[in-house]
C-alpha cells in the first residue's frame, strides 16, 4: 500500500440537521486509538436508518456529538493498516462489516461513507469473492438483526425452526424487510411468507426475492384483513413503525408471535443498546409506560409482543451471518449513489429517514 494521505473525503452531518443538510467534506483521516483496530479503504458504506436518527439529535439521552460527524454504519473496502493486537486481517484483505455494538456510545462512529474509515477487528469479516463490495456493504447490519430477531422469536414460543408456520413480514423490500425474508425461508425454513409494498414495487419483489414471497399484498388498495385470513399467523417480524396494529387480527389469538425491530423498547433493552447509565429514571419511566398501550392493544389475547434491536457484538452470532452471506441464503437488495452526487445522497437519506420510497439498503460508493 502506498503512503496514506492527510485528509478524506466523507459524508458528514455538519451539526444536528436531517439528510437535506448532509455534505461531503474534507476531513482529517481517522487515526488509531485501541491496538485492536482496523483501517480500511472503503470502496462502499451503507446507510441505515440510525445514521439518520443520530445526525439529527434522536434519541435525546446520550454524549454530545462530536461533529462534523461520519455517516455510515457498515461498509467494505481494502485493509489498508492494523493496529498492534489485529490477528485476523493483515493489508490487502477484503473486509466487510459494521462499527457499532453495544452500549451505543462506547465507541467512535467509523462512518463508513468515507474514503477511509477505522473500526474493530472484531466487527469485521472476509468479503467473500463473488461478492461486490457494494453488496457485501449492504448486508452485514440488518442480516445480524434479522437472524436475532427470529431466533429470539423462536425461543420464546419454546421451537427452534419455521417448518410448517406462517410468517409475516411487512415492506419486502425495505432494508429490514428483504433481510428478514430471506433469514426466515433460507435459514429458519419458513413455510409460508406473506410481504407488502406499494403499487410500483409489485413487480419489483420476485426480481429482487424469487421464490421468497408467496403472498404479496398491495398495501395502499388492499386491507390486509381482506387478504389475510384472521387467525392465520403464526409468526410476524414488524419491520415498520405503523405495520404492527393492522395485523394483529392475522396472528393466531393465543400463539402468535410479534418480534418488532419498529416498536418502542423497554426501559431494559433501552438500558442494553446504550448503557445502563445513559438513561434517566424518567426517560425509563416513560418506555415503560408504553409497553402499557402494548398491552392494551393485544388485550384478550395471547400473543406476545416483543421490541428487539440488533446486536452485532457477539462474534458467534456475526460468523453465522457471514456463512450466510457467504453461502448465497441471504443476498443483497440495495440502490447505490456515488460519494460525489450529493444531491442524489440527501434525496435517499431522506427516503431512508421515512422509511418509505427506496428499494433495499441504500449505498454509498465511495470508490470506482
Amino acid at each position: 500500500m502506498g503512503r496514506l494521505p492527510q485528509t478524506m473525503r466523507s459524508l458528514v452531518a455538519p451539526k444536528h440537521c436531517s439528510p437535506a443538510g448532509f455534505e461531503v467534506a474534507e476531513v482529517p483521516l481517522p487515526t488509531f486509538t485501541h491496538p485492536n483496530e482496523v483501517m480500511i479503504e472503503i470502496h462502499a458504506g451503507s446507510i441505515m436508518k440510525g445514521d439518520c436518527q443520530r445526525a439529527a439529535g434522536i434519541p435525546i439521552i446520550g454524549p454530545k456529538e462530536v461533529f462534523p460527524l461520519g455517516i455510515g454504519i457498515d461498509g467494505s473496502g481494502i485493509v489498508v493498516a492494523t493496529g498492534s493486537d489485529v490477528k485476523r486481517f493483515k493489508v490487502g484483505d477484503a473486509v466487510y462489516g459494521h462499527g457499532f455494538s453495544r452500549p451505543a456510545f462506547s465507541g467512535r462512529v467509523p462512518g463508513f461513507c468515507s474514503e477511509y474509515a477505522i473500526t474493530k477487528e472484531n466487527m469485521l469479516l472476509p468479503k467473500p469473492s463473488h461478492l461486490s463490495f457494494e453488496e457485501a456493504a449492504s448486508l452485514s447490519g440488518y442480516t445480524v438483526t434479522a437472524y436475532q430477531t427470529i431466533r429470539r422469536g423462536l425461543e420464546v414460543a419454546g421451537e427452534d425452526s419455521l417448518e410448517g408456520k406462517t410468517v409475516y413480514i411487512p415492506a419486502a423490500l425495505s432494508g429490514g424487510g428483504f433481510s428478514a425474508i430471506q433469514v426466515a425461508r433460507n435459514v429458519f425454513g419458513a413455510t409460508r411468507i406473506i410481504s407488502t409494498v406499494s403499487t410500483p414495487k409489485m413487480a419489483l419483489v420476485e426480481q429482487y426475492l424469487p421464490g421468497m414471497v408467496d403472498q404479496l399484498i398491495d398495501y395502499t388498495t388492499t386491507n390486509l384483513v381482506d387478504a389475510v385470513p384472521r387467525g392465520s399467523v403464526d409468526f410476524m417480524v414488524n419491520t415498520q413503525w405503523n405495520t404492527m396494529r393492522p395485523a394483529i387480527p392475522l396472528l393466531k389469538p393465543k400463539t402468535g408471535i410479534i418480534m418488532s425491530i419498529s416498536s418502542i423498547p423497554s426501559s431494559a433493552l433501552m438500558r442494553e443498546v446504550v448503557g445502563p447509565n445513559m438513561v434517566p429514571f424518567w426517560f425509563g419511566w416513560l418506555l415503560d409506560l408504553v409497553q402499557l398501550w402494548y398491552a392494551f392493544i393485544l388485550r384478550g389475547t395471547g400473543i406476545h409482543h416483543e421490541a428487539v434491536s440488533g446486536n452485532p457484538g457477539p462474534r458467534e452470532d456475526f460468523e453465522k451471518v457471514g456463512e450466510m452471506i457467504a453461502t448465497g441464503k441471504v443476498k443483497a437488495v440495495f440502490r447505490a449513489v456515488d460519494l460525489s452526487d450529493i444531491d442524489s445522497i440527501r434525496q435517499e437519506c431522506a427516503k431512508v429517514d421515512k422509511g418509505k420510497g427506496g428499494i433495499g439498503r441504500l449505498v454509498i460508493r465511495v470508490k470506482a
